[in-house]
């Protein structure tokens, strides 16, 4: 169960990292792909995967993101996710307002 919850804790690192660089959208989303954020975080193969897929599940259980899949399934390994919205003010104020 630790290891679940680290890896949540460094998943929603990296979204708000991704948040961050990608101009900081108003609703707080950002695309996440599945295999490229299991790379990112070190985990690999198919339980690498299933390890992000466990980490957001524990994110939106959380209440700290909202996750909205494709409408197509099949093939699909992004979601859009939705930060919320203590995620985003917590960032913006560690990190300063945004570029103008």
């Amino acid at each position: 169960m630790e290891g679940e919850e680290t890896n949540a804790q460094r998943l929603e690192m990296l979204l708000v990292l991704q948040w961050l660089d990608e101009g900081r959208s108003a609703d707080g989303a950002v695309m996440l792909s599945i295999p490229t954020a299991a790379a990112e975080l070190g985990l690999d193969g198919d339980d690498g995967l299933l390890a992000v897929m466990r980490a957001l599940g524990h994110l939106e259980e959380d209440g700290r993101v909202g996750v909205q899949w494709p409408a197509r399934p099949g093939g699909a390994s992004g979601a859009r996710v939705l930060l919320a919205g203590e995620i985003t003010r917590d960032a913006d104020a560690l990190f300063g307002p945004a570029p103008a």
